[in-house]
């Protein structure tokens, strides 16, 4: 009996050793466990507070779970995220609001975490509001939170800021619309805009027409391209050519005649398009104007330049004709002038002459004294443009009377004629007979330059 009593000692005591080993087993294995709990939580923290969208994680009663960094820095307006578990939505709004901020975020959307934990399934929202005054958009996914056995704890969501595309979506909205309003009220041009087939390049189909098209070249929308224009066979040849030219750069530009049929008429278009490609499918965009009035008046006035042309020809011809009669009376006239000095100094003066050596009396003097001055008075003006050669001067009086007139003095003369300066005075004192002015106090040089 003893010796059982040590037995079950012994086992009781070893069988105590095993459980306490066992036990910092298990402590081990649970502080191991701990740690790398710590640590996955940590990488999730990490991972979560480094997405740049918003993150969040609620109970049943929309109280916070979790929160990562974005959303505390973007919405909530807390800077510890720990701050956030256990608290709703409408503190953080009475908090900002109570700092004296504005704060409208959410306030007029839907209780999405309601409609999610009641429809029990994931769903997208649009949530909008201010935010310390300031506008933002975001885009929100919210779904059910459901533990191991499929029962709802709560909602899980993310947020992502769009509050930049919406501005632009609501601009680009804005532009279209402004685009759209101008293409269907234009009245002075009209848009086009054709799709190109891929099979047939050539072939193109009408996408769309502005309704202008039908004012400014009779066009209606559900009207096929090829029955748009009837061009005028005189254009046909260079709209042929632009189109080709068109096909291999993707460019019309083109003016041409096409007749109207509501107005029954031949009407100029001008016509600009480009090729746009777009990846499977290309495009024709274009716009058409009605230039007729321009090309009118274009042709006005090529017609006026033509007649003013004309008549710029017509006077320069009048005008050479009249220069030509004019130079003609004034030789006509030249020449009556010199004819009338030659005769009165020829015929006339010399029997004046005459007559005063004939031995008059002094009344008969007088008389002619008066007549011989009279003649004078006749032909002063005349003997003024009398050319030297109609005068009767020699060849050396008119040579010296040339270079009297040059100003050149009687010995320069006498060497450059190879005569005597005697001899040059003696044709000085001709020269002076021969135009009256002998015995006159009148410079011979003076005399000559107001010669013609």
């Amino acid at each position: 009996m003893p010796s059982d009593t040590k037995s079950d000692r012994r086992d009781l005591l070893k069988r105590i050793q095993t459980l306490e080993a066992e036990n910092e087993t298990l402590k081990s294995l649970a502080d191991k466990r701990q740690e790398d709990f710590d640590a996955l939580f940590k990488l999730a923290r990490r991972i979560a507070d480094n997405v740049p969208d918003l993150m969040w994680a609620k109970d049943m009663d929309n109280r916070y779970l979790f929160a990562n960094r974005a959303l505390c820095d973007r919405l909530l307006m807390c800077q510890n995220p720990e701050a956030v578990v256990g608290k709703n939505d409408l503190y953080f709004a009475e908090l900002e609001r109570s700092n004296g901020q504005r704060h409208t975020f959410g306030e007029i959307c839907e209780n999405s975490d309601d409609i999610v934990k009641e429809k029990g399934k994931a769903m997208r929202f649009v949530e909008d509001g201010l935010v310390r005054g300031q506008y933002l958009v975001l885009d929100v996914h919210k779904a059910p939170l459901l533990d191991e056995s499929g029962n709802l704890l709560g909602t899980v969501g993310c947020g992502r800021d769009i509050t930049r595309e919406q501005q632009i979506r609501k601009d680009l909205e804005k532009s279209r619309a402004s685009q759209q309003l101008l293409i269907e009220t234009a009245l002075d041009f009209a848009f086009f805009r054709f799709q190109v087939k891929m099979v047939h390049p050539r072939e193109l189909k009408v996408v769309f027409v502005s309704p202008s098209a039908r004012e400014i070249a009779g066009i209606t929308p559900d009207q096929p391209l090829k029955r748009w224009f009837q061009i005028h066979s005189n254009d046909r040849k260079t709209v042929r050519y632009a189109f080709l030219r068109a096909h291999k750069h993707l460019k019309f530009n083109q003016r041409f005649r096409i007749f109207h049929p509501r107005l029954a008429q031949w009407r100029w278009l001008h016509v600009i398009a480009t090729g746009v490609s777009g990846g499977r499918d290309s495009f024709v965009n274009g716009i058409m104007f009605d230039i007729t009035d321009q090309m009118r008046s274009n042709e006005a006035l090529a017609a006026k330049g033509r007649e003013l042309e004309t008549r710029t020809d017509n006077l320069y011809e009048v005008n050479t004709a009249l220069k030509v009669l004019l130079k003609k009376r004034d030789e006509d006239r030249k020449a009556l002038e010199d004819k009338v000095l030659y005769n009165v100094k020829a015929l006339i003066r010399p029997y004046v002459q005459k007559m005063k050596r004939s031995g008059l009396d002094t009344r008969q003097k007088a008389y002619l004294e008066i007549i011989e001055s009279n003649l004078d008075e006749i032909v002063s003006p005349l003997s003024r443009k009398l050319s030297f050669d109609y005068l009767g001067f020699t060849p050396t009086e008119i040579k010296v009377a040339t270079m009297v007139k040059q100003g050149k003095k009687a010995k320069e003369i006498a060497r450059l004629l190879n005569i005597s300066i005697r001899t040059v005075e003696g044709y000085r004192y001709a020269i002076r007979e021969r135009l009256g002015i002998k015995g006159k106090k009148v410079n011979l040089r003076t005399y000559l330059l107001s010669i013609n």
